[in-house]
């Protein structure tokens, strides 16, 4: 049986997976598309924030403290495809050289809590937890992702972007009308 940790670091391999094979379906200028009416941001730039979430917990401004505050904006895979591939295959690296046992490591979590003045609060955390939010936050942009693309004239699978929850209950309705 696997324990909880194993489940966490699979479920975060199983989402970094998902949004590599759909990166790797886009054509470069999907990956740049911008339709300002509709979306501030392009797919390239949410890759990006997802992004600088793991990798403020790949490695941390200082030790133990993840701060979700830092965010490296203007970087070549917001606009570059194989840039962004690239990142994401070194994520996909890091989560597998991952242990269950390094998911119990104790934290800092330092992030902004208001939009009306910069303010940001500190809590102990885990890197279990964290991976947890930050395997969720990915699944929230891909699905956001997943609609620039459609907007973009791409079909996409409906699975892309879905959440794990929302993945049970689409296959116990499916096992249900079986």
């Amino acid at each position: 049986m696997r324990t909880d940790f194993e489940l966490i670091l699979q479920g975060n391999q199983e989402a970094v997976e998902q949004i590599i094979g759909f990166v790797s379906g886009l054509s470069a200028d999907d990956y740049r598309f911008r339709d300002t009416d509709l979306f501030q941001s392009t797919i390239g730039q949410h890759l990006r924030h997802v992004l600088d979430l793991y990798e403020a917990l790949r490695a941390p401004a200082e030790a133990g403290l993840v701060d979700f505050d830092l965010r490296r904006r203007g970087l070549l895979l917001e606009h570059e495809k194989s840039a962004g591939l690239a990142e994401l295959k070194d994520l996909q690296q890091w989560l597998k050289s991952l242990k269950a046992e390094d998911l119990a490591t104790l934290t800092e979590l330092k992030t902004e809590v208001l939009l009306s003045e910069a303010s940001s609060i500190r809590l102990s955390s885990s890197l279990a937890r964290e991976l947890i939010f930050a395997s969720s936050h990915l699944t929230h942009h891909l699905a956001l992702m997943a609609t620039i693309a459609k907007v973009a004239g791409n079909k996409i699978d409906p699975s892309v972007g879905m959440a794990p929850a929302t993945s049970s209950f689409t296959r116990s309705q499916s096992s249900i009308q079986s």
